[in-house]
């Protein structure tokens, strides 16, 4: 069958795509091994998006597979409509985190057919081959479907061997579109899903449902086929928590130095700072890891118990130490508003980041997500600046700091002892020093100085972006 992927555009557009999805690379993957031919389009470069038209009418898929986020459904659902008006007979898959935790609610939607609850590579191919040959589909795990009216959503199940998933099919996607020098991209890579932990506001609990990990043999064998067939010699590692088994980590480690892979890698998603100690560090600094990037969250213990972070001050304060020792650069992760902080709580994380040297911090607002806790929390013990159910779909977690008001900021709620005008307020604060702190690292205290005055003008903001998004910093 002709499968076409989508990647719809977020609403907000608050980042210009800076490597390719990951999730529709593997995807793609497993329906190539499986025979049909794959086209994806990644709507969120813009070229791409003006050829939409042209190539839809050309390719004109069998099959659409459309991945949905929370800022990603608006546009979604008229692409589904255009699909399915040139070719009606065209059937209409939807998958991603939002299908995954709010199943029930997408599947009713007129346009879609077919909804894929969790990890869409192992659940697609085993539905399309047996629909194609007009067999019985309708007990596949992860699939869900609409009968005479009826929802049915089969239960999920999680295949344990990760080493059988074929590497991500890059060569379906102009990695041009993402920067003009290839080589600059870091390219996404996966050694393991899901996360053991439970912070309240995470999702990852919820789509992934159980820890799993590739073999560090498997790992280094898609690095050296990147680096070598591709010419990659930049990736970043998208795991939700890869230090947790460190000797799996050094083995990885072990295997690029011995093969002898030039290479640099970053982790993006999150380093646990309680999986920090030295040896694993050296070694991933030994290997080519030039910057890791740590869930701090908050700086106030009572905030970290709230919110089940596994991970404490002292802790987190001791990672970053042994990071900046092993000469790995820190980005460090912090949220704006979660339970039991204040104004002067979140100010406080300006000389937690400065005392501490980390190399870049960021903040972002606490959105409360669909199946997690803090959606839970917020609707019984916040007061919502906006509708807290449907905030996720409405409010960015990382919106800038030049927005006036407190829902164009993203803030979903308030409570008695932090209200929405204080929230405000931090954000701008902490989120303008942050930027004033990584432009003097990365160019020096004159010139980071001068960057960050001019970056108040957003046409000079958005040409200092692309700059530092062409020349692969950090």
């Amino acid at each position: 069958m002709k499968v076409l992927l989508i990647q719809p555009k977020d609403s907000m557009e608050n980042y210009a795509p800076k490597r390719p999805l990951l999730a529709q690379a593997y995807l793609a993957a497993a329906l190539e091994k499986a025979g049909h031919k794959v086209a994806i389009l990644d709507l969120r470069v813009r070229k791409v998006e003006k050829n939409f038209n042209s190539v839809l009418e050309e390719f004109n898929p069998d099959v659409l597979c459309i991945s949905l986020a929370s800022l990603t459904l608006e546009h979604a659902f008229e692409i589904m409509k255009k699909v399915k008006s040139q070719n009606p007979k065209a059937i209409v898959i939807a998958g991603g985190p939002e299908v995954t935790t709010l199943s029930e609610s997408i599947l009713p939607k007129s346009d879609v057919d077919f909804v894929v609850v969790g990890e869409g590579d192992f659940v697609l191919p085993k539905f399309l081959e047996k629909y194609e040959k007009n067999e019985d589909w309708k007990s596949i795990p992860g699939l869900g479907y609409k009968e005479e009216g009826k929802i049915t959503i089969n239960p999920r199940e999680l295949p344990e061997n990760l080493d059988d998933i074929p590497f991500p099919a890059w060569h379906l996607f102009n990695l041009r579109d993402y920067n003009k020098n290839p080589k600059r991209i870091q390219l996404p890579i996966m050694t393991a899903r899901g996360c053991p932990h439970k912070c309240i506001f995470c999702t990852i609990p919820s789509i992934f449902v159980k820890y799993r990990y590739r073999s560090p043999k498997n790992v280094v064998d898609e690095i050296e086929y990147a680096n070598k067939r591709l010419g990659i010699d930049n990736f970043q590692v998208m795991d939700d928590n890869i230090g947790l088994f460190k000797d799996r980590v050094i083995g990885i480690c072990d295997d690029i130095i011995k093969r002898k892979l030039k290479i640099r890698w970053v982790v993006g998603q999150g380093l646990t700072a309680n999986s920090v100690n030295k040896d694993m560090m050296v070694k991933m600094r030994e290997s080519g890891c030039t910057m890791v990037s740590i869930g701090i969250e908050s700086v106030h213990d009572d905030v970290l118990a709230n919110i089940k972070k596994p991970s404490r001050i002292s802790t987190i304060e001791n990672a970053i130490k042994i990071c900046k020792e092993a000469g790995i650069k820190v980005k460090g992760f912090f949220i704006i508003g979660l339970p039991g902080s204040t104004f002067k709580k979140e100010l406080d994380s300006i000389e937690f980041f400065k005392r501490t040297g980390i190399d870049m911090p960021r903040y972002s607002h606490a959105v409360p997500m669909p199946q997690t806790e803090l959606y839970e929390w917020a609707k019984k013990n916040a007061k919502p600046v906006m509708d807290i159910e449907t905030s996720h779909t409405k409010a960015s977690q990382t919106l800038g700091t030049l927005k006036t008001e407190a829902e164009d900021m993203g803030i979903v709620y308030e409570t008695d002892d932090f209200p929405k005008e204080e929230r405000v307020k931090a954000y701008r604060i902490c989120t303008s020093e942050a930027e004033k702190w990584t432009l003097q690292n990365m160019l020096g205290k004159p010139l980071g100085y001068l960057a960050w005055k001019l970056s108040r003008y957003n046409f000079i903001r958005s040409y200092g972006e692309k700059i530092v998004d062409r020349l692969g910093i950090f």
